[in-house]
């Protein structure tokens, strides 16, 4: 087969008609981002299929360098930071993340940009009839909606011609179909209770799906780990592989983190955070990020040790302002992002207990003083309870809502737990940026608004907000 380089898009070979068309026949593959019940076994996510797949499109991965990123929280944002510290340098850089927020081209960005719809039409109309045939001699050996758009992610950016692809595992490492790349780096962020019914029920099993990503002797950085358990496990697998391994906290020390906040009497004050990272090649001095909690400060310096580390093997090389550049201009939607004042408007993913613990300390970190209102959803998978009871000391109201996902838990239902959690003043509506507008509308200028509990939830939202049919934004 020929070089995908070489392959010129045939029209031919587009059988959609529109964008909307091509993401129809996309919606009927299996998706287990959208289905409550699924077993998460080798049968259930054969990366056979994946190297099929991308056997049928000239194998584009093979081509490609690459950034591999794991972990429970924070592997999202620490990819973004990668890829925009990569891009600050000069270079092309492709960016595959899950889910989407609004729509599906966000997960396969090159350079920030989002795929031209056309673009993806015209790469899934390629593929059209073989994922049909797969389809058709037996559903089990027909790609997944993930499959599908992990191997066009990496069919675009080979056509693209990226210099690095930095590529964000979706579930686990050891069985994501993502798992068939070779990549130059490998990186893991911290490992946290998330998909116990799926990937284990302790941390050292769960620490251990995510570290099926390592390669025998492929360098690793590894964030710093809030669990002992998940990082022996960690240690211990790249040990077993003979990687290279770099920690957050051991060879990468971040120093002198300091929070800028917008406290009451400054409610315009610009947000984010200062520091100084020390990697064993380099030391960074007087860095800026916008991105909001401790956490992000973390993620940085584990994006700045995978770049680091490639730097040190001779694979890369960036000037210090590239790197400080693309820290200070990364932006990541739905992680405790800002999105208006008067009041103030956050958009948070957050889905998991430790992610909702980090965004209550993002919010009292960088918004001192201030009255907060949440607007809450959540997945049937989560631990509602929980998060909610994290909420409740610095909530003052709450509107319970729900996602449009099969796998949202009712608004009623969340009244209920917010209730029993301690929070003495619930609303309930069902509809989700509808539950923001009666929020902000019910919300002082100098009050924080905060939307999360899902990415699902957050996706319905930005979407209304970049429409402009949330009031009061």
């Amino acid at each position: 087969m020929p070089d995908v380089q070489d392959q010129q898009p045939d029209s031919a070979a587009d059988h959609f008609g529109s964008f909307q068309e091509a993401v129809g026949f996309l919606e009927g593959m299996v998706n287990y981002e959208k289905r409550t019940r699924w077993k998460y076994t080798d049968a259930s996510f054969d990366l056979r299929r994946t190297r099929d797949l991308l056997a049928q499109m000239g194998n584009p991965h093979d081509a490609l360098r690459i950034v591999h990123v794991a972990g429970t929280k924070g592997k999202g944002t620490t990819s973004a930071l990668v890829a925009s510290m990569l891009q600050a340098g000069g270079l092309r850089a492709g960016l595959h993340t899950s889910p989407h927020l609004v729509s599906v081209c966000e997960r396969m960005r090159v350079d920030g940009t989002p795929i031209p719809e056309g673009q993806f039409q015209q790469l899934l109309g390629e593929v059209r009839d073989y994922v049909h045939r797969k389809r058709t001699e037996s559903r089990n050996d027909a790609p997944t909606y993930f499959e599908l758009t992990a191997a066009l992610a990496m069919l675009h950016f080979r056509r693209q011609n990226v210099d690095w692809a930095v590529i964000e595992v979706g579930l686990g490492g050891r069985l994501d179909s993502t798992n068939v790349v070779s990549p130059r780096c490998a990186v893991i962020t911290p490992i946290g209770f998330d998909h116990m019914d799926k990937l284990g029920d302790t941390l050292a099993k769960i620490a251990g799906e995510k570290a099926g990503i390592l390669k025998p002797g492929v360098p690793l950085v590894l964030a710093a780990q809030r669990y002992p358990e998940a990082l022996r496990a960690l240690r211990q697998a790249a040990e077993r592989q003979g990687c290279p391994r770099w920690e957050v906290g051991r060879e990468v020390v971040i120093s002198g983190a300091r929070a800028l906040a917008a406290p009451l009497s400054e409610p315009d004050a610009p947000v984010g955070w200062a520091f100084d990272v020390a990697a064993p090649s380099r030391r960074y001095e007087g860095l800026n990020i916008g991105l909001l909690g401790a956490h992000q400060v973390e993620n940085c310096a584990t994006a700045i040790g995978a770049v680091e580390i490639l730097r040190q093997a001779g694979e890369l090389e960036l000037e210090p302002d590239a790197v400080r550049t693309g820290a200070a201009h990364c932006r990541w939607p739905a992680r405790v992002e800002l999105l208006a004042r008067a009041p103030a408007l956050i958009l948070d993913a957050a889905h998991t207990v430790e992610s909702v613990q980090a965004l209550v300390e993002a919010l009292a970190t960088h918004f001192p003083s201030r009255a907060v209102s949440f607007v809450f959803g959540c997945s049937a998978d989560k631990n509602a309870e929980r998060m909610l009871t994290l909420m409740a000391p610095n909530c003052v109201r709450l509107v319970a809502t729900r996602s449009e996902s099969p796998r949202a838990v009712p608004a009623g239902e969340i009244a209920r737990l917010a209730a029993g959690a301690g929070i003495a003043r619930v609303d309930c509506v069902e509809s989700g940026p509808q539950a923001v507008a009666r929020a902000l509308g019910e919300a002082g200028p100098d009050e924080v608004v905060c939307v999360t509990g899902s990415f699902f939830l957050a996706g319905e939202v930005r979407e209304a907000w970049e429409l402009g049919s949330l009031t009061g934004c």
